[in-house]
């Protein structure tokens, strides 16, 4: 008994040593989500961003994933208008993105992506997924 209470703590010290985050990577790849960019800069580092309207808001909390060949562009608008919604919809469906279902899920397919834009606001706070999977 007295060995398995030494080993839980010896387990909860190594997990927390494994899920510390290497600040070494952040100082390599600034950028990262909690900077503050431009939509040009953005445009540069990730070029799927180009097939989408320009987000005229703030980018200063922003996320990039790539999942299974999905390239995904996330914003969160804190502090904002419900218009930041209705402008970048409007903007989407300019563009030729359609809203099938009335969701606030904008598609619209080009020679090389499937493009879908997700769009959501509540409580001050503008949500925006801009995702872009290869048709190959």
């Amino acid at each position: 008994m007295k060995k398995i209470l030494w080993l839980c703590p010896l387990l909860l010290l190594m997990l927390a040593v494994i899920g510390c985050d290497d600040k070494s990577k952040d100082d390599e790849n600034p950028g990262g989500q909690l900077s503050q960019t431009t939509w040009a800069l953005e445009m540069e580092k990730y070029p799927f961003l180009a097939y989408f309207p320009q987000y005229d808001g703030e980018l200063e909390n922003h996320q990039y994933n790539e999942t299974m060949g999905m390239m995904q562009y996330i914003i969160m608008d804190y502090e904002c208008e419900e218009s930041a919604k209705t402008t970048y919809c409007a903007k989407l469906e300019a563009a030729g993105f359609v809203d099938e279902n009335g969701y606030g899920i904008y598609k619209k397919e080009t020679a090389e992506y499937q493009l879908t834009a997700v769009v959501s606001y509540s409580v001050g706070t503008f949500a925006l997924s801009l995702s872009a999977n290869p048709l190959n």
